[in-house]
């Protein structure tokens, strides 16, 4: 009872580590192909930077190119090294690969001039040398990538040939016991690496040199796949425990995985009788201790046997008499009621049955005989009208060949198709001269009929080649014919020339190709060169030219694309004899093509230049666009009469793609000019413009704005309009965009905040723009800047204060100065008359200061309420504030801890003004400095070249590194009467604004507390009370 349980565990465990084995080496497979991958990577990177552009078979740059090829294939150990420029055609070769020739019409040469890394399938080496007999028909690949030059545009390929023995390597360091073995197959079941018994196989027969692409994986006594190979080849993993027979006759228990990444498949297997070994001993011994208590049984058995056998005996006897036809004979019976009795009647009665059916089956027999030759006199007259059939069928080749490939049979369609007479090929001639040299030079003939012999069958298409030497396709079927003994004598080959297929297959795949192209966004250029190479699969064109023109008078689209290279500049000139006496100019004007088949007879004008760069004929296409031609597109060929009517259909299938791409092209440039256009108008616009989502996050905004506010693009877009206001404003600006989206525009005057936390009073005048269902997508706003039209109402409306509160500082003055001066005449008569001392004097003196300070204070409100009117005159401003500064340095509160530092710009304008006045201004703003700095500091001037309300004006700044204003008190300073300082008037700065706007200027202030004060003063150059002066420069 414990020994079934025992051996499924046994052979689980087995199972289990099959399939570990199969895992880890498909692993290694797949990083030993990988690895190949980035080696290509390298070495194409690597020549791209050798090969810097484009390089054709003529370029002296080649002798590089071999030194470089030679240099890879010994470092990496390739087979071989070729090196091909972008149309395919061979630039550098090894071993016997011919320099010179085309690869374009392989799949590795056109996957890598694609920008593709491509690893093709494992295939023999038939390009060593020929008396290395090892090497020859060894398994490679073909390893291909790009080259490409600084623009990352593909320039050419480089393809190399990898021997694939590393992999057999891979294969041999599995550990599977004594027959284990783990192998790659491909999709036709060859083995495509060495068996690590390839020994045992030789010395067997089973194959001649290598087992790789040599050894099928074959059932021997089914000729058909290993059961293992077959489930492996559908793609699907897992693995037998049952056991099937290998290639070899024995039984193997099998785990299997397809790799489709590489195209191939990894069979891990071992020897039944090695795999289930401990299994099949347990069983031994089991069976062992089963025989030994079933002895004394047997003997027990034996003895009551032979008594009960006894009338089975006698009927057993009975039984052979009547097998040998003597069906007369019965079996003696008893009247005993036992079961042998009871058998023996029952024998009697089906003996009886028999006699009688076998008296019926004899009749029935003759007559079969009868029928069978009826209807094989007719299966041969079918026979015979089917041969006839066949005979004289002309759609089909059927070829009827020995097992080696000789000719036996030719019918009359094999003659069509071929080219040949039945007299030339038959008895006389083998297959392969209707096979190409690549395939009978590869070895896929001998492959073909391989396969054949093994399966009974192949099915698929070659390439097939006619008397003529043409090359053309075939769907083939090879059925194995057998003589009556069931040995294979040769084959049946049915074949149909599917050129006209192929040809529409291959069209409707260009055509596609192109579309996707056109369709693709690709620049015009690059669609153009996409379509010469398409169009050279299926015709042999060396140069395609697209001419567009505005209603047939002006080319202005010329592109010439030479040997896949794009011509930028003039490669031919199409207008020199006049655009109506050149094909271009008649297929656009009539909308039909138009074909020479040889420029050497020099039809058209443009003949002459096109022979002599060796282009023998050329068909110009029409280019239509609803209805209205364009343009044409040009296709030459260096072969004479290269042009058919399937090329015709192919060309009227595309050119109104093209044409639509072309047009589209002319319509998107002169729409991107438009945008170019309006978009610099916008960023470039004097206003600020931005667009917001409704939640007022940028979306957009202009240079003017992001240079106003100092942010950048990619910044702001991740701002709201929220965040470049004072807090105080937010809810202001939350009720505007509400006001904007709702009625759909809006206005509102606030202040913007710089990045350096500048405060700039800006006016927004705001729209919406709403979608088709009304919804608002963004809001689009025009903000313009009225910081100085604030100033100047700011301006305008403290001059006003001040003219007011001048005419009421005089009033006061007039009435307290008349009071004022009796009070001094009566302290002076008192002062001559009375002889006072001590306290009594002091006091007498103090009330005379004070009346004298008391009747200056009265005189600064005077000149104050009544200015005198300025008295202009052209001055250089750096004279005035030299002197300015020179009164300064001899005042007593000027002390050697003061530092005066000028800065002037190179070539300042002179201005109109009063010197008196702004000498006066310079005074007041040079002793509020001194007294800001009362243990010393630096005053600095600088004086440089400015603009005033659009006008050209000169600015004085003025700064100092004194105390500094407290920000609650900077926007009063200009007010008169306030100051701070116990013994000042208050007037000082309000004098200075005065004069300052007499002067049509402005004066502004910058202050931090303990980070000094700035003044900024700026003059205009001209006035309009003033004689026009101009030109005049100081240095």
């Amino acid at each position: 009872m414990a020994f079934p349980k025992a051996q499924k565990d046994l052979e689980e465990a087995l199972i289990r580590n099959l399939e570990g084995v199969m895992q880890k080496q498909a692993e290694i497979v797949k990083m030993w192909f990988e690895e190949r991958k980035h080696d290509a990577k390298i070495v194409s990177r690597n020549l791209s930077a050798v090969m810097g552009k484009s390089v054709s078979e003529k370029d002296t740059n080649t002798v590089r190119l071999n030194n470089f090829a030679e240099m890879i294939r010994n470092e990496y150990g390739y087979k071989g090294v070729s090196i091909t420029s972008s149309d395919g055609t061979t630039l550098v070769s090894a071993e016997n690969e011919s320099r010179g020739a085309n690869l374009i019409g392989y799949d590795y040469c056109r996957e890598a001039l694609n920008g593709k890394i491509f690893i093709s399938g494992i295939q023999r080496d038939f390009s060593a040398v020929v008396d290395n007999i090892e090497s020859v028909g060894y398994p490679i690949m073909f390893l291909s990538a790009p080259l490409t030059d600084t623009n990352e545009t593909t320039i050419g390929a480089i393809i190399l040939r990898v021997n694939t023995a590393p992999l057999s390597g891979i294969m041999k360091t599995a550990k599977l016991g004594r027959t284990g073995e783990t192998f790659l197959i491909n999709k036709e079941g060859f083995m495509l690496t060495e068996s690590r018994f390839s020994d045992a196989l030789r010395n067997g027969g089973i194959i001649k040199r290598n087992t790789a692409l040599e050894l099928r994986v074959l059932n021997p006594r089914t000729g058909k796949l290993t059961e293992g190979a077959q489930k492996c080849l559908s793609g699907k993993d897992g693995y037998d425990a049952e056991g099937y027979m290998n290639y070899d006759g024995n039984i193997v228990l099998g785990a299997w995985c397809w790799i489709p990444e590489y195209d191939c498949g990894l069979v891990a297997q071992i020897d039944i009788r090695e795999g289930y070994g401990a299994a099949y001993s347990l069983k031994r011994f089991v069976l062992s201790m089963l025989l030994v208590l079933a002895f004394p049984l047997t003997l027990i058995a034996f003895y009551f046997g032979r008594r009960i056998s006894a009338p089975i005996l006698d009927m057993t006897e009975i039984t052979k008499r009547i097998a040998g036809g003597d069906l007369g004979q019965r079996v003696k019976t008893s009247d005993k009621k036992d079961e042998i009795n009871e058998l023996a009647q029952a024998f009697n009665v089906m003996t009886e049955s028999l006699e009688e059916k076998t008296i019926k089956l004899r009749n029935y027999t003759t007559d079969l005989e009868k029928i069978v030759k009826e209807r094989t006199l007719k299966l041969q007259e079918t026979s015979n009208f089917l041969n006839s059939i066949l005979a004289g069928s002309t759609e089909y080749s059927i070829i009827a060949e020995d097992l080696n490939g000789n000719i036996l049979e030719f019918n009359k369609g094999a003659s069509l198709i071929y080219g040949y007479n039945p007299e030339e090929v038959v008895g006389v001639a083998n297959v392969r001269i209707l096979h190409t040299y690549e395939d009978v030079r590869l070895g896929n003939v001998e492959k073909i009929l391989e396969i054949a012999r093994g399966t009974g069958r192949y099915e698929g298409e070659v390439m097939r080649r006619r008397k003529n030497g043409e090359i053309f396709p075939v769907h083939v079927t090879f059925t194995l014919r057998r003589d009556e003994n069931g040995q294979p004598i040769g084959f049946v080959v049915i074949s149909k020339d599917i050129t006209k297929e192929k040809l529409v297959e291959l069209e409707k795949d260009i055509v596609n190709s192109i579309n996707k192209a056109i369709a693709s966004g690709l620049d015009i250029r690059d669609v153009y060169k996409n379509i010469y190479f398409e169009l050279r699969r299926m015709i042999d064109i060396s140069w395609l030219g697209v001419s567009c023109l505005i209603e047939g008078a002006e080319i202005t689209e010329d592109s010439d694309i030479v040997e896949g290279v794009l011509f930028t500049d003039l490669w031919i000139n199409k207008t020199q004899h006049g655009i109506y006496a050149m094909p271009h100019g008649i297929a656009y004007e009539k909308g039909v093509p138009v074909f020479v088949s040889d420029t050497l007879e020099k039809k058209y004008p443009i003949d002459q230049d096109l022979y002599e760069k060796e282009i023998r004929s050329y068909l110009c296409y029409p280019l239509k666009s609803k209805g209205i031609t364009i343009g044409t597109v040009t296709l030459g060929s260096r072969k004479k009469d290269a042009f058919r009517e399937i090329h015709f259909g192919l060309l009227n299938q595309i050119t109104p793609q093209l044409a639509i791409a072309v047009e589209n092209t002319r319509l998107f440039v002169s729409i991107r000019e438009s945008e170019e256009k309006y978009r610099d108008l916008v960023e470039n616009a004097p206003e600020m413009i931005h667009e917001m989502d409704p939640r007022g996050k940028f979306i957009n905004v202009n240079r003017t704005e992001l240079d106003k506010l100092g942010y950048s693009l990619k910044k702001m877009k991740q701002m709201t309009l929220e965040d470049i206001v004072p807090a105080k404003y937010k809810d202001d600006i939350k009720r505007y965009i509400q006001r904007v989206i709702h009625k759909g525009s809006g206005e509102l005057e606030i202040v913007f905040l710089t990045k350096l936390g500048k405060e700039i009073n800006v006016e927004i005048n705001g729209t919406a723009l709403y979608n088709k269902t009304g919804e608002c997508v963004c809001t689009r706003a025009f903000v313009r800047d009225i910081t100085e039209r604030k100033r100047m109402e700011e301006q305008v409306r403290r001059s006003e204060k001040l003219a007011s509160m001048g005419e009421l500082a005089a009033a006061i003055a007039h009435e307290i100065r008349n009071p004022l001066g009796a009070i001094c005449n009566s302290i002076g008569i008192l002062d001559a008359h009375l002889k006072l001392n001590g306290q009594d004097k002091v006091l007498l003196e103090m009330i005379i200061g004070q009346s004298e300070r008391l009747d200056r204070i009265i005189s600064s409100f005077l000149t104050f309420a009544h200015p005198r009117e300025p008295s202009f005159s052209l001055q250089d401003i750096k004279d005035v504030i030299k002197n300015t500064i020179f009164l300064l340095e001899q005042d007593n509160r000027f002390t050697d801890k003061i530092e005066v530092k000028e800065t002037y710009e190179s070539i300042l304008p002179k201005v109109f003004i009063d010197p008196d006045l702004i000498h006066q201004v310079l005074w007041n703003l040079f002793v509020n400095s001194l007294d800001a700095m009362p243990h010393g500091g630096q005053i600095r001037i600088m004086v440089r070249k400015a603009t005033l309300f659009l006008r050209d004006a000169v600015e004085i700044v003025i700064s100092d590194t004194g105390m500094g204003i407290p920000p609650h008190t900077l926007d009063k300073i200009f007010e008169p009467f306030y100051t701070t300082k116990t013994e000042g008037t208050g007037l000082g700065l309000a004098m200075v604004q005065r004069i300052i706007d007499d002067h049509g200027g402005t004066v502004d202030v910058k202050s931090k507390e303990e980070n000094g004060t700035t003044f900024f003063i700026k003059l205009p150059v001209g006035n309009e009370k003033w004689v026009e002066q101009g030109g005049l420069l100081v240095g």
